[in-house]
């Protein structure tokens, strides 16, 4: 039997996406960004890689769908002791913020432990003393809302630190739980760990607000709008040596990307400044797709290349 390595084998790719206040209106409605998010999926496992989400699984199928597309997909067969460690790896890893808890039960769990691993990502070590008082308080208390805004931010350093790529897609400008909408946080991260990084701007929202930065654009009114959780991050609990886990005006987070710009975007993706932009701007599912899967094969390679 010839054994033939997928070409994206071992990558972890972070995928961002989410409905934003355009994607309705640009014709995109959440069943249409579900299948964007399947079509994606598939893609990227078809070809190895493995899926990391920031959240539990959704009651929309959405997940129920890749799942199943990720067990069919799942090679049994390992190919070197490299490769072997990595089949031991679900294709599919959810990590949960602050308080949430699974949604499926331990024995569905078990039952799917060999694709999907969910796990609760916990919280920074200087707010556990507070755990307990803050569930206790409820959504509605400043405390429970600061432990959720710092929760998902400890969230996202995690995705950061175990993906390789991350793909940003959509993402909501208001009604966010945290500090920053989430699509921009996690996008920021990327940036400062210096993680490839894929945007598309076609359901609109906080990834094409990151993308007008990159592209040295005027700064939105609706950039990064503050909120009432910022009084509570000033008090000496939340004072933490991370800079996003601190009070950023706007204009700053706006000015990162701005100095990131199309060069070095395209240096750490491996897509041209043109395709990227192509990327940016593509109304096109496929071919956003396409133009995705054309800088992570040039990525992966030459990483392997390297390696």
């Amino acid at each position: 039997m010839t054994l033939v390595q997928r070409p994206l084998a071992g990558c972890v790719i972070n995928l961002s996406i989410s409905e934003s206040n355009q994607s309705g209106p640009r014709g995109f409605p959440s069943w249409q960004v579900n299948r964007i998010t399947l079509q994606l999926a598939t893609a990227f496992v078809g070809q190895g890689a493995g899926l990391l989400f920031g959240h539990d699984w959704r009651d929309d199928g959405i997940m129920q769908a890749v799942h199943s597309f990720a067990r069919q997909a799942q090679s049994p067969i390992t190919l070197s002791d490299g490769q072997d460690q990595r089949g031991r790896q679900p294709v599919i890893q959810n990590l949960l913020p602050w308080p949430d808890l699974p949604r499926l039960p331990e024995w569905e769990l078990e039952q799917v432990s060999s694709t999907v691993h969910v796990m609760p990502a916990g919280l920074p070590e200087d707010l556990l003393a507070v755990d307990e008082e803050a569930r206790r308080a409820g959504p509605d208390s400043d405390l429970y809302r600061y432990v959720r805004a710092r929760g998902l931010t400890f969230l996202r350093h995690q995705l950061t630190e175990a993906c390789h790529v991350r793909f940003c897609l959509g993402g909501r400008l208001s009604r966010f739980e945290g500090l920053y909408p989430g699509t921009i946080e996690e996008a920021l991260l990327a940036i400062r760990a210096g993680k490839p990084l894929y945007l598309a701007s076609l359901l609109g929202g906080a990834t094409e607000q990151v993308v007008q930065a990159i592209e040295g654009k005027d700064m939105p009114d609706s950039f990064c709008p503050s909120t009432t959780l910022e009084d509570f991050y000033r008090r000496p609990l939340s004072r933490r040596p991370d800079p996003l886990e601190r009070v950023m005006d706007g204009m700053d987070v706006w000015k990162e990307f701005v100095r990131t710009g199309r060069e070095k975007l395209a240096a750490a993706n491996y897509l041209s400044v043109r395709e990227n932009e192509e990327l940016f701007h593509t109304a096109v599912v496929e071919r956003m797709i396409q133009l995705v899967l054309t800088g992570l094969s040039r990525l992966w390679s030459d990483r392997g290349r390297r390696v």
